[in-house]
């Protein structure tokens, strides 16, 4: 998993500058998950610690509602992601490696 920001030197991904408002839409399965969205290859909100302190408290709320194991305040506990999560660093290095050699980043 890598952060959109992270592979803006890959041909197709931009920054949009003329955006007047962006809408998110969590996704929340009993897993993370891959996700097709409008053709693109995204992901089901994951819940680790530092991914549940981005909801407002209210979303928050009810996740932990559904989900009470997720209230655990260490790593031990926590769902495993989908895919491995690159720092900035790594996914930079893969987006460059892609797109130095032509290949798309999801097949």
């Amino acid at each position: 998993m890598v952060a959109a920001k992270d592979l803006l030197q890959v041909e197709g991904i931009d920054v949009v500058q003329d955006a007047e408002s962006v809408t998110y839409v969590h996704c929340l399965l009993d897993r993370h998950q891959r996700v097709e969205s409008e053709g693109a290859e995204t992901e089901s909100l994951f819940t680790g610690l530092e991914a549940l302190k981005t909801v407002d408290s209210a979303a928050r709320v009810e996740i932990l509602h559904l989900f009470p194991e997720l209230a655990c305040i260490n790593y031990d506990c926590l769902p495993d992601p989908v895919r491995p999560i690159l720092s900035g660093r790594q996914g930079r290095k893969l987006a460059n490696r892609h797109a130095s050699n032509k290949k798309h980043l999801a097949q």
